[in-house]
């Protein structure tokens, strides 16, 4: 169904055994359809986003898709990261969250800072969420990147996984810092558009956070989150 022959990969919660029939959503069965221009006999894969990957073929396309289950399998998560991200000026929020699902990020955490709130959020979690199933399927991933709800930033990082690898984006951060632990949940730190205050800084450094320099300029939050991601995948 695809120009260079790898099939289409869609979002399925739920995947059920082999030869058992799915039943897509509707946002799903609209991509295969309109996007991919599936028919019916045509196979394409579907993923429940925790690591299951199930190959399907297509028994019907009128009126939403319904596949038969020919096989499945399941993966771990060979690598982990969580993003927790300061607001960004404008709606730039969108653009990010579906890079941070291409790149493999595991969570991204919006936080409230003194600086900056997510004020904007209201009535946004849901299209994010929607942006990072869009993310899974263009990068044809198995893990589905966990949109949080906002929160405030002393707040996330008391759920940070113990043992995780912390990092801070400072420009005031090493230059030289190798490459993250692959075996340790890397969590990165991005402040937002107005920059962290002396104290939030201080409070992450003194929680073990190490601060990282992502760029010689002056990064938009959104870049900075996308760099450090960038910098984390390519650590593996």
């Amino acid at each position: 169904m695809r120009g260079d022959g790898a099939p289409s990969r869609v979002y399925a919660p739920e995947l059920g055994e082999p030869g058992s029939t799915l039943v897509l959503s509707a946002e799903e069965s609209h991509y295969l359809v309109r996007v991919c221009r599936a028919r019916p006999g045509d196979r394409t894969e579907a993923t429940d986003g925790r690591g299951g990957v199930a190959s399907l073929r297509l028994v019907s396309v009128a009126g939403g898709v319904e596949a038969e289950v020919e096989a499945s399998s399941r993966t771990t998560r060979r690598r982990r990261a969580w993003v927790l991200c300061g607001a960004p000026e404008g709606s730039r929020a969108d653009w990010l969250v579906e890079k941070l699902a291409e790149l493999g990020v595991e969570r991204w955490q919006p936080v409230d800072c003194e600086r900056g709130a997510w004020t904007r959020a209201t009535g946004r979690v849901e299209r994010w969420r929607r942006l990072a199933v869009a993310g899974l399927r263009q990068a044809r991933r198995c893990h589905l990147l966990e949109v949080m709800d906002p929160a405030e930033i002393g707040t996330a990082l008391v759920g940070v996984p113990e043992g995780a690898a912390g990092w801070l984006a400072s420009r005031e951060g090493a230059r030289e810092v190798g490459r993250s632990d692959p075996d340790r949940v890397a969590v990165g730190v991005i402040g937002p558009a107005g920059g962290l205050t002396a104290a939030e800084e201080g409070g992450i450094q003194a929680l073990g956070f190490s601060r990282i320099c992502l760029s010689d300029g002056r990064l938009r939050t959104e870049t900075a989150a996308l760099a450090w991601s960038v910098w984390w995948s390519m650590s593996g």
